[in-house]
């Protein structure tokens, strides 16, 4: 039984490693490519790990457990300082405050695989009186909470006074022009604010969006605007633009966080007399909607589906994996767990 559990993690974690090499090798940006080999060498621990523990060799199943925490204490480490370091060149303090669940998180991961058989005698004494592991748990799936209320919050407000300004605008087509680099600190220009032009009253005005795009629309590719018919230059884009992405990264943050609360219910037995995997079933619904919604934003940004799959590439693999586990995810705890807690009743 053991060995066919890790025999599946070892062909799920193959599959993905071969994914991975694919958008390393097709990819020219630096950073990506960096981005993409930690995760690399993650999954190649992954798999190492699975085929010796399979193997029986413990110490060595450890080993690579162990290096797999420390190539992704380093990332983490790396990815938030870099974070910072761009948030505060662009003096947007405010953003910090985001960082403060992932420091607290890879303190808690230093602590518990590094530190913990050092300080095993005083955890003992001290267990009673203070549990680190339960503070800090808490108080990181709080933040994570927090933060995407917070987004939540800015993202819907903005919509909303944004909706009741252009009550009155007119709506209007403008079509792709060119680009311009989103941070001018961005040598490479990883993100672009893309011009659109449209005309009215036969005169030409251009809009910019207000947020970083990934990717290049075809010239000449649709977007809907609403105009002040007394200031035509006064527009909006409809569809993506920085509140709907702030509401998608609040909701990100909020259902993710969920997940712990969900998984903290279900330790506690909340959850034992339903027969529905609840946690099995919100993951589920979860991917289900990260996947839908990448591609809902880009669909704001390109005309049609085929527009999307030109513009992201390989790319477009990640909301297509990420809605086939939400789907595959759903229908298992919806219908084959069930079915199976029924043969395992009716064996009794």
């Amino acid at each position: 039984m053991k060995n066919t559990v890790f025999l599946n993690n070892i062909i799920r974690a193959v599959f993905i490693l071969m994914i991975l090499i694919f958008v390393f090798i097709k990819n020219e940006q630096l950073y990506l490519r960096l981005f993409i080999l930690a995760f690399i060498l993650l999954t190649i621990c992954i798999i190492a790990k699975n085929v010796c523990s399979s193997l029986n060799k413990l110490k060595m199943a450890n080993f690579f457990h162990k290096l797999f925490i420390i190539i992704f204490l380093l990332f983490a480490i790396i990815f938030i300082i870099t974070w910072s370091y761009i948030v505060i060149k662009n003096k947007q303090y405010l953003y910090l405050l985001f960082t403060i669940p992932f420091w607290i998180f890879i303190i808690y991961i230093i602590r518990k695989y590094f530190l913990n058989s050092k300080n095993n005698v005083k955890e003992i004494t001290k267990k009673k009186r203070f549990d680190f592991k339960i503070i800090a748990s808490t108080f990181l799936v709080a933040s994570v909470l927090l933060v995407g209320v917070v987004l939540l919050f800015l993202g819907i407000k903005d919509t909303y006074s944004t909706s009741k300004k252009t009550k009155n605008y007119l709506t209007t087509t403008a079509y792709y022009n060119d680009y311009e680099i989103y941070d001018i600190n961005d040598k490479d220009g990883i993100t672009y604010r893309l011009i659109y032009v449209y005309k009215v009253n036969n005169k030409e005005y251009t809009i910019k969006t207000d947020y970083g795009s990934g990717s290049i629309p075809d010239i000449n590719s649709k977007r809907q605007i609403k105009y002040n018919p007394s200031n035509p230059k006064e527009a909006i884009l409809l569809g993506t633009n920085k509140n709907s992405l702030l509401i998608y990264s609040g909701a990100f943050f909020f259902l993710d966080g969920m997940v712990f609360v969900l998984g903290f219910l279900y330790t506690l037995g909340i959850f034992d007399k339903i027969k529905i995997n609840i946690l099995g079933l919100y993951i589920g619904i979860v991917s289900l909607i990260i996947g839908i919604g990448i591609i809902s934003i880009q669909l704001n940004e390109a005309s049609t589906l085929k527009e999307i799959v030109k513009q992201m590439r390989f790319w477009f693999l990640i909301p297509i994996i990420f809605i086939i586990v939400g789907i595959f995810q759903i229908i298992k705890c919806l219908f084959f767990e069930r079915l199976e807690i029924n043969n395992q009743k009716r064996k009794k």
